[in-house]
């Protein structure tokens, strides 16, 4: 039955990551990714330096993995060029060059502190609320509720992981 389900998460994650990526390695790492952001909803799992470190370790070499292996296979000016779209004016280059080498220097400290910031927001909200329940009886529904939108939450920032790292390898 795990058998199964780890199949499940398998082919979740071979649908999502598209493109020239084949590689086992790639799509296990972030099946491990995927993992870790869905065992953070089970209680006494999450640790803010811990996850924090995750990130750093896991998510960011993607990053530069992606990165090295675009220099070496394009070269600089190739990826300096792929910096300005087709069709871009002239007047305008130097400033769309500006604003999409900013974005690329941006992009690995958004796919650290977006599931950061929000998945560490989640936990911790849902261990306050929990503390409600000793009061109340009905915030146990609102904590059911509230475990379902936290997976959904995790599910869409591995999704934002991807897709970002899918774009960086594209553009």
């Amino acid at each position: 039955m795990l058998l199964t389900r780890l199949h499940v998460l398998w082919c979740l994650v071979c649908r999502v990551v598209e493109g020239g990526w084949q590689e086992f390695l790639y799509r296990f790492v972030l099946l491990g990714v995927l993992c870790c952001f869905l065992l953070l909803r089970v209680p006494y799992i999450f640790g803010v330096s811990g996850f924090g470190v995750f990130l750093f370790v896991f998510v960011f070499p993607l990053f530069l993995a992606l990165f090295v292996s675009r220099m070496s296979v394009e070269g600089l000016s190739k990826f300096c060029a792929n910096l300005i779209p087709d069709g871009t004016p002239v007047w305008i280059a130097p400033f769309v060059c500006l604003t999409e080498s900013l974005s690329y220097l941006v992009r690995p400290v958004v796919l650290l502190i977006r599931p950061f910031v929000n998945l560490t927001i989640g936990a911790m909200g849902g261990f306050v609320i929990g503390l409600l329940s000793l009061e109340t009886w009905w915030v146990v529904l609102f904590l059911f509720v509230l475990f379902f939108y936290e997976v959904f939450v995790a599910l869409v920032h591995w999704f934002i992981v991807c897709s970002i790292l899918s774009f960086s390898e594209k553009h």
